[in-house]
């Protein structure tokens, strides 16, 4: 009897530890990676904001319009949810990402350029994103903080429904002289 307790516990042991183990993987390879985050400067402040993202590897589908950013100037926290009349299917190409209409009029909300999208999955009605696919997070920090000056910090997170946190986290520069400027890179 001794045995097929000890047994039995054995077995429960090991079902948990599985368990516990695709939970990790999800939580730690679930979501989206920043793979850089560009400013645009108009006359000395950062007036939109992009985040190219793309789904980590191995990573289901993620959906875009279940996910929101969170993002801080050390004086405002805001969320942002995602504004399906700010998208532009761009996969063809863009003369300037910044003159594109993604950039919704709301400080609260985030639009989406998309980059690549070799199934189409990625929609304005239903933006998902899953392998190969890179889209760009349009915010209008003109219309969230009143643009961005120089030498200030940025914190945030972007939060899918699952999976892993992608942290936001970035200083502008001192001085600002060109119109582009990289704040944050994967």
């Amino acid at each position: 009897m001794v045995g097929y307790v000890v047994i039995q516990v054995a077995q429960q042991l090991q079902a948990q530890s599985k368990a516990t183990g695709e939970q990790t993987v999800n939580d730690v390879f679930l979501g989206v990676k920043i793979t850089t985050i560009q400013g645009y400067n108009v006359s000395g402040a950062i007036q939109k904001l992009v985040m190219i993202i793309t789904p980590w590897p191995g990573s289901p589908q993620v959906d875009l319009s279940r996910m929101h950013i969170e993002l801080s100037d050390t004086n405002v926290k805001l969320v942002l949810l995602f504004n399906g009349t700010a998208f532009v299917n761009a996969t063809s190409g863009t003369n300037n990402v910044f003159l594109e209409p993604a950039f919704p009029t709301v400080g609260s909300d985030y639009g989406v350029i998309v980059l690549s999208d070799t199934d189409n999955s990625c929609t304005a009605s239903h933006p998902i994103l899953d392998r190969g696919d890179n889209v760009m997070l349009a915010i209008n920090t003109s219309a969230c903080f009143g643009g961005i000056g120089e030498s200030v910090w940025i914190t945030g997170n972007i939060i899918p429904e699952n999976g892993a946190w992608s942290i936001i986290d970035f200083r502008t520069p001192y001085a600002f002289h060109n119109p582009v400027i990289i704040l944050q890179q994967g």
